[in-house]
């Protein structure tokens, strides 16, 4: 495989778990911190991940140690020069990211495949600021990346052959599993799952069921391991809300639009798990659903 170094910018979740899952194939990294503020915070947070993979016996403390070694932590975007894939992985707002890969094309090589992980926007359009534009792809990975095994190609208007050859064979390096997709708004996995958690949304305005009902409906009827609840929750309710807007931008079906729920729960900072209430109630030990969504909201 011609990919020895992969780029990563941004070290939200996203990033750190690709980078993760490059250096444990044996690949060099370099991830640039985006966002203002010390590079320590992320390698902690990563290296807080790893050690508890070690102490659970899921990972030797020699791997873990291998894996640290190979990614460096940088705020400058400079230092992903000599990389031969550079992975995007910043705020999903296509101005800024368009605006990366202008900067990107005259950081990189020619050589060096520039990369999208965008879940829903249009990779066409962050290559239509890039000269050379057959080297621009997406590469979709999922959350968590160590765990989850499917990475979505993105085939954007002028993306060549050979580069989408390279990405399947990288995928296929770092033990993930690949699929073609073509430049449609919300790809494969994200343009199914998404009106699935806003219609189960509609249902709980309209009184079809509560929550939970529905959740657990979904894990015992359908064989789902979360419930459409659960899963906007984990995902994030203002990424939820995003990729809506997104597809509904690009459809314009009502079905595609944020439900009055989605949209308040946003508006008052209520995003799911990672700020502990959402559609449930994480405070709780199990969580429990919002007490606040117990009856319809109108």
């Amino acid at each position: 495989m011609d990919i020895k170094r992969v780029g990563i910018i941004g070290c939200g979740t996203m990033g750190l778990g690709m980078a993760q899952v490059c250096s444990q194939a044996g690949l060099e990294v370099v991830i640039v911190k985006a966002t203002p503020g010390t590079t320590d915070k992320s390698k902690a947070k990563l290296e807080g991940s790893l050690n508890k993979a070690v102490e659970r016996g899921k990972m030797e403390a020699e791997v873990r140690d291998g894996i640290m070694g190979r990614i460096a932590f940088t705020h400058d975007e400079a230092d992903v020069a000599p990389c031969d894939l550079v992975i995007e992985s910043i705020v999903e707002d296509i101005d800024i990211k368009c605006q990366l890969f202008e900067r990107l094309e005259s950081i990189c090589t020619d050589s060096a495949l520039l990369t999208t992980n965008t879940s829903t926007l249009s990779v066409t359009t962050m290559m239509s600021v890039c000269k050379v534009r057959d080297r621009v792809a997406g590469l979709h990975f999922f959350n968590p990346a160590p765990m989850m095994q499917l990475v979505e190609i993105i085939h954007a208007f002028e993306t060549s052959d050979a580069t989408i050859n390279r990405l399947f064979e990288f995928c296929r390096h770092v033990g993930k599993e690949p699929v073609l997709v073509q430049d449609t708004t919300g790809f494969i996995v994200n343009r199914l799952l998404t009106p699935y958690m806003l219609n189960a949304i509609r249902m709980l305005e309209t009184g079809t069921g509560d929550i939970e009902s529905i959740d657990r409906a979904m894990k015992l009827g359908a064989s789902h391991p979360m419930g459409p609840f659960e899963l906007a929750d984990y995902i994030g309710l203002d990424v939820v809300n995003a990729m809506s807007l997104n597809i509904y931008g690009d459809v314009r079906q009502q079905y595609c639009s944020p439900p009055h729920t989605l949209t308040r729960l946003v508006q008052l900072g209520y995003l799911g798990r990672k700020t502990g209430k959402g559609f449930y109630d994480y405070s709780k030990k199990p969580a429990v659903q919002n007490p606040a969504l117990k009856h319809p909201v109108a």
